[in-house]
Order: structure tokens, then sequence, then C-alpha cells
């Protein structure tokens, strides 16, 4: 399902290919001396902004998919953290070991990662969101405090797990996977910033933006034509919105 802010994009576009539409209709009354407002810089404009949103669309795929990937191995970590200290006291490991086994446990369910969908992952203008870096963080910490519980198993001769996914090959193999996983999603959330960012330009930098161009040709045909003439009247209903960027 599209997010607010595409489904936004949308419509604007469709609503500035109409707003063209309407004034090549006009013919050679619409005659606007600004460059930016003449037909065939505002179809110049429209194909620019398509030619970005489409860039974020192939490249929000594979950030889904690698966002995706990293939550199902993160997934696994906190009720294997839970199983692991649950071995250790079956199998009678040290108090120490114990206590230790705990405290990393109560740090990785108090820090626990969660899957964030894109959309709040990113600003509006395509800047990643503030708690951005508090996830990523999270991420972080939930692979070094993983890798410490297996360190601190690994170590223990009498930490001999039947289950086979509790064993430290298994646990090694996972944090593996927890740190290729998460590498994917920081590389490719990069090139999706950018790409939203430049396509938020396009639409919304002041003056030159589609928006406020789109808002010029409609104040420039209530200037040529009169704001109670048919031909504002057909503009007038257009509905173009800025935003900061």
């Amino acid at each position: 399902m599209a997010s607010k802010i595409e489904s936004g994009i949308a419509t604007y576009i469709g609503h500035f290919r109409l707003l063209i539409d309407v004034c090549v209709g006009f013919g050679v009354k619409y005659n606007p001396q600004i460059p930016a407002l003449q037909i065939a810089n505002l179809e110049e404009q429209l194909t620019g902004v398509q030619a970005s949103v489409q860039l974020v669309d192939s490249l929000l795929p594979d950030y889904l998919s690698a966002e995706g990937a990293r939550h199902e191995q993160f997934v696994k970590v906190y009720p294997l953290a839970t199983r692991i200290q649950a071995t250790a006291i079956v199998l009678g490991l040290p108090p120490t070991i114990v206590t230790r086994i705990k405290e990393i446990v109560h740090k990785i369910r108090g820090e626990r990662a969660v899957s964030l969908q894109p959309e709040k992952d990113i600003n509006p203008d395509g800047t990643p969101a503030k708690h951005i870096s508090v996830s990523q963080t999270s991420f972080n910490e939930q692979i070094e405090h993983f890798n410490q519980l297996i360190d601190l198993v690994a170590s223990q001769a009498a930490y001999t797990p039947a289950e086979a996914d509790l064993t430290v090959p298994s646990l090694t193999a996972l944090l593996g996977e927890l740190r290729l996983t998460n590498d994917a999603v920081m590389a490719a959330l990069p090139p999706l910033t950018a790409a939203r960012q430049a396509r938020n330009e396009r639409l919304y930098a002041p003056q030159t933006g589609m928006i406020d161009t789109a808002l010029m040709v409609k104040e420039y045909v209530k200037a040529a034509f009169g704001s109670t003439s048919p031909q504002y009247k057909e503009v007038r209903h257009i509905k173009f919105k800025n935003r900061k960027i």
C-alpha cells in the first residue's frame, strides 16, 4: 500500500499534468513572459519530477527487502538469549557466569531492535528520521551483546546443550547473519535517502520546485484572463500545496 506521502506526490503530478493540458488548451492566449511558466519548460519540469519519482520507486524494493531480512534475523535474538540463560542454569554453570548472562540478556531485552517502516525511517525531505540513529544503535548494540553472550557460553566447557540451535556454532552462524543483514540495510538506505532528497527538491524547492511553479501558473492565468474568467475557473480548483524541505 502506498504511503500518504507517495499518494500525495502522485496526486500532485497528476494535477500538474492536468494544469499543463488546460494551459495548452488556451492556445496562443497563454503567453507568459517568464520562461519557467512556458509550456515547453512545464513539460520538461514534469518529466524531471516523474524521473525522480521513478528512481525512488526503483530503490525502495531493495531497501524493503533488506529491512525485512534484517527483521527476520533479529526477532530470533531475544527468544534465543532467554533460552541460553535458562540452559546455563539447567547445566549448572557457575553463579558468576549465570549472573553475567542475565545482565547481557537484560541488555538485549532493553534495547530490543524493531523493524521500522521506511516511511517512518525517512523524513518527507528525504533525510533520516531522528530515531534512525537510536534504532541503528540498538541493532549494533544487540549484535555486540549477542556476541558477548556467545563468547561467554563458549568459554564454559559445561555449556553443552542438546538443542542444535543453542550450540555455539549455531549461535555464531546467526551472529554472522545479524551482521550481514544489518549491513545490507545500511547499504540500501543512503541511495534511497539521496533519491528522496532529489525528488523532494524537484517538487518543493522554493520558486523552482514543481509546486511553486504550478502556483505561479495559476497566478499568471488569473493575471492574464482575470479572476472571474472561464480560464481561471478551469485552473483555480486544481490543488497544490507546498511544504518546507
